[in-house]
């Protein structure tokens, strides 16, 4: 599952930890001009139904002749035959399972247009159930601390109001490795720039081809650690750590002291 992401990089970051190669010369990921699409928005945290999803499409979507773009987009799949207005719009399309995409009246279209993307994020965040009490938060980030690049579905829609929009989702399997113990499933991965190139490359790779491609390969071996809150990178134990230096402090102030008045003064510093 993927319902929080995060991505705290400016375009320029962006576009050169996305660079490929192109006739032999690495190049960054350019930022579509087009004013049809939203604008990117840096976040701690980007949840469905946010604008501005940092998303790589192939160029030629955009009539460009960039083998790849950065187009910004609205997190939550709205299908092109849909007429209503977005705030209409009721069904959780923010995540498709790959299990289900050529049955799916909602994706397959974008299946058989090969409207397929990559949504480029630093990491992202997990709610885990353990017993009665509130779920524990989890982030969820790359072994190497590089970006994550989910593959992803997208569909371009007009609202009532005459807006073009597009819209995307992100693609989900089983889990496999440890991320198990977090959630049963996480985003579709793609572990490098040949997986990208398939996936993106629709005009010479069949969307069955691509999709049969990244779903047997050996998913990325995530890491990963509890935190105290969605947005929150830092570890939850962090916090319980200072408390325990800052006790062992003051237990070590009233000993030296020989009474408890050394407890007192350092309360009152």
């Amino acid at each position: 599952m993927c319902r929080f992401c995060t991505c705290q990089l400016s375009k320029a970051e962006l576009g050169k930890k996305c660079a490929y190669k192109k006739n032999n010369i690495e190049q960054d990921v350019l930022w579509n001009t087009n004013g049809n699409f939203v604008d990117y928005q840096q976040s701690d945290i980007l949840r469905p139904k946010d604008t501005g999803l940092p998303v790589i499409v192939d160029g030629k979507h955009l009539q460009s002749s960039e083998s790849r773009l950065f187009c910004p987009m609205y997190w939550s799949l709205v299908p092109s035959w849909f007429k209503g207005d977005l705030h209409e719009w009721q069904a959780t399309t923010h995540n498709a399972r790959v299990e289900n995409l050529n049955q799916s009246k909602i994706y397959s279209a974008s299946v058989n247009e090969g409207k397929r993307c990559v949504v480029v994020m630093e990491g992202f965040f997990e709610f885990k159930k353990t017993g009665q009490g509130p779920a524990e938060v989890y982030f969820l980030q790359s072994p190497d601390n590089n970006l994550l690049k989910a593959a992803g579905l997208f569909s371009t829609v007009k609202t009532k109001k005459g807006v073009t929009l597009n819209t995307c989702t992100v693609i989900t399997t089983e889990a496999e490795n440890d991320v198990k113990q977090v959630h049963h499933r996480v985003p579709l991965l793609l572990r490098d720039d040949s997986d990208v190139e398939a996936w993106l490359n629709f005009k010479t790779v069949s969307s069955s081809d691509a999709i049969f491609k990244i779903k047997n390969n050996k998913q990325l071996d995530l890491k990963f650690h509890k935190t105290s809150k969605i947005g929150s990178r830092e570890p939850a134990e962090v916090g319980f750590k200072k408390k325990i230096l800052g006790s062992r402090s003051v237990m070590s102030n009233w000993l030296n002291s020989g009474s408890g008045k050394g407890v007192k003064r350092k309360a009152e510093d």
